[in-house]
């Protein structure tokens, strides 16, 4: 789930360069789209979301060194994030919230759109299947369904899973609590997901990473036990590692937390990837597995969220969003 200011209340509750772009000191030359008949998304590119310029929040597409900044979505009316590509690269699932209420669940509706922007369709909208909350949308590996949480009530989110259509919702969960931050195995056998290890005392500094088999309401399996706030795991695309989000020392940073990345061999003891003081969150693995790229603050820089990319050994931390004064760039996804 989103990391933010806001957010934190809420815990306690493309391509290529076409249209408006960032301008880039080297101004390089974009390419676009793959080649064919259907706009897609190349290898090489990577979506954010981004209220810079103190706009509202934008899907926004750039390569995975930083350039080509190109924005997917302007609506007077919408807060956009939380962008997603199909496993074929031609489709984009994103969340809509309306302006002025950013990245708020309990006020979001789930699209899809073209690689190019276009074709903005609603999947599932505000208050759909009863649900008070839904978010943390993300594609099976073979395109063909959509994991997520649906809140049955304002204290307890399921896991559920829809066709790609945000059709035919399945509970793949019942374990009451606050059950969100669903991912997919590479191949499509897992979910992980962050819960609480007793869903009678749910708080975040109690939840845990928890596996289960992508089978309705399969047993789940407990995979972290610690006394950190554990979220946001994902497999490494070639399924040899995890890494996943905790909140180190929630008093730090005036209460925002001191955010750390952790990462494991599957199967293997956990080390951390970055724990540097700071507000690290949301990893994103490359599709080749040999970059996770995170958004970041540095409260001594500012309050606001930047795109980063970092080597699965911990070295090579770069910054992808330099130049944007005001606003925040999140959520970056290959």
């Amino acid at each position: 789930m989103r990391l933010s200011i806001t957010a934190l209340t809420l815990i306690a509750a493309l391509v290529g360069c076409g249209g408006k772009s960032e301008s880039s000191p080297a101004a390089p030359q974009c390419s676009g789209f793959s080649s064919g008949t259907v706009p897609t998304l190349q290898m090489n590119q990577l979506l954010f979301d981004s209220d810079r310029n103190d706009s509202r929040h934008e899907i926004y597409v750039m390569r995975t060194d930083g350039s080509c900044v190109s924005r997917l979505t302007n609506n007077a009316l919408y807060e956009n994030w939380w962008p997603r590509a199909s496993p074929d690269r031609t489709r984009i699932l994103f969340y809509r919230s309306p302006a002025g209420d950013p990245e708020n669940y309990f006020n979001a509706s789930l699209w899809v759109m073209n690689a190019d922007g276009s074709g903005q369709t609603q999947l599932i909208a505000d208050g759909g299947n009863g649900w008070a909350a839904h978010g943390h949308g993300e594609w099976s590996p073979d395109g063909t369904r959509i994991a997520m949480f649906g809140a049955l009530s304002t204290t307890r989110a399921e896991i559920f899973v829809t066709d790609a259509n945000g059709q035919n919702p399945v509970q793949y969960t019942n374990r009451n609590g606050w059950n969100t931050d669903v991912s997919w195995s590479p191949n499509g056998a897992t979910l992980l997901f962050n819960g609480c290890a007793n869903p009678a005392v749910c708080a975040p500094a109690n939840y845990e990473l928890f596996a289960l088999n992508a089978t309705p309401l399969a047993a789940a399996v407990q995979i972290t036990n610690d006394s950190l706030a554990d979220y946001d795991a994902y497999y490494s695309p070639d399924g040899t590692k995890i890494a996943w989000l905790v909140n180190v020392n929630p008093a730090a940073n005036g209460g925002i937390g001191r955010w750390a990345i952790r990462i494991a061999i599957v199967g293997q003891s956990a080390t951390y990837l970055i724990d540097d003081g700071n507000i690290n969150s949301k990893p994103a693995w490359s599709l080749d597995s040999q970059t996770i790229y995170f958004h970041r603050m540095v409260p001594a820089e500012g309050l606001r969220f930047r795109v980063f990319s970092i080597r699965p050994d911990g070295t090579g931390l770069t910054e992808l969003t330099p130049g944007t004064s005001t606003g925040n760039s999140e959520h970056p996804s290959n």
